[in-house]
């Protein structure tokens, strides 16, 4: 999640990873399989997001934080009022595209 110029994060991939930290917790490993991220990017991104307080490391474990909850909810609003779809189904369908 390295900001390149104006590249700007994938909320999708957010919403992945907050997704299924949300389930439980993760080892990172897991979570790169669960999210479908590529394990180098999920480690800018949990990087980034732990320094926001959106994620908590414990150890090799990673969490979702109170704040990083409430954000997901808040991506899930977004992105259900601009496509009337349900998020869980638009990050699926759009993480098989990559």
């Amino acid at each position: 999640m390295k900001r390149r110029g104006n590249s700007l994060p994938d909320v999708y991939v957010v919403a992945r990873i907050l997704e299924a930290l949300l389930e439980g917790e993760r080892a990172a490993w897991r979570l790169a399989a669960r999210a479908r991220v590529n394990p180098r990017r999920l480690s800018q991104y949990l990087a980034v997001m732990e320094e926001r307080g959106l994620v908590a490391r414990d150890g090799e474990y990673y969490v979702a934080t109170e704040k990083g909850a409430d954000l997901y909810h808040q991506i899930r609003e977004i992105i259900e009022q601009l496509t009337d779809a349900d998020l869980q189904d638009a990050v699926r369908r759009r993480g098989k595209k990559k």
